[in-house]
Order: C-alpha cells, then structure tokens, then sequence
C-alpha cells in the first residue's frame, strides 16, 4: 500500500505534463483525496502496537485436542499448548483464552 501512497503524486504530476490544466485539475484533486486517506490509513495502522507475549494470546479461539489429568491440550496459533480451565472441557471443543499461569493457558468453553 505504501507504493501506491508514493505513486500518486507522481501520477498527479503526469497528469499536468500531458493534459490541459482543467482537466488535469480535475483529476488531481480525487487523487489528493486518495493520497490523503492512504497516508492516514498508514500512519494510523504503524503508530499500532504489534499484538505478542501475554496480549497477543489473550481472547485468542483454541481447540481442544487432548484431556490430560491435569487439564487439556489446545491448538492455538499453530502451537500446541498445555491449558487449564475450570469448566469440563471435551476434545474437539473450541475454547477461549483468558488468561495465561505460568506455562500454561488458562481456557474456558465459547458460549
């Protein structure tokens, strides 16, 4: 997207070499309009902090895929994780992370 942002003034510039100012007016103007979303568009989505650690796991959608004795194994993100939870959880059950303790996600059922 950031090509685009970069292009289209170089295209608005064209525009004045090959056509009458009128026209190319015209056409330059939603072209500055475009420019002028794009660039906030981009600069709004780069100030945005990068979702990882704890925060990027937290109200995550995993899957049960094993019941151990302590809790269950979930698939999340391409991982497999050790989870607990204090509702009774079923393989093949997609479950809702609330939380993380130590190692280990802390999970209860999707309602």
């Amino acid at each position: 997207m950031c090509h685009v942002l970069l292009l289209l003034p170089f295209v608005a510039f064209a525009l004045f070499l090959f056509m009458p100012p009128g026209q190319a007016t015209f056409l330059s103007i939603p072209l500055f309009l475009a420019f002028l979303w794009l660039a906030w568009v981009t600069w709004k989505d780069m100030r945005r902090p990068a979702p990882t650690g704890i925060e990027g796991l937290t109200g995550g959608k995993a899957q049960v895929v094993s019941k151990t004795e302590r809790g269950a194994k979930v698939f999340l993100k391409g991982e497999l994780w050790d989870a607990v939870s204090d509702d009774k959880l079923t393989i093949g059950e997609n479950v809702k992370v609330t939380g993380l303790e130590r190692m280990k996600l802390v999970v209860q059922r999707e309602k």
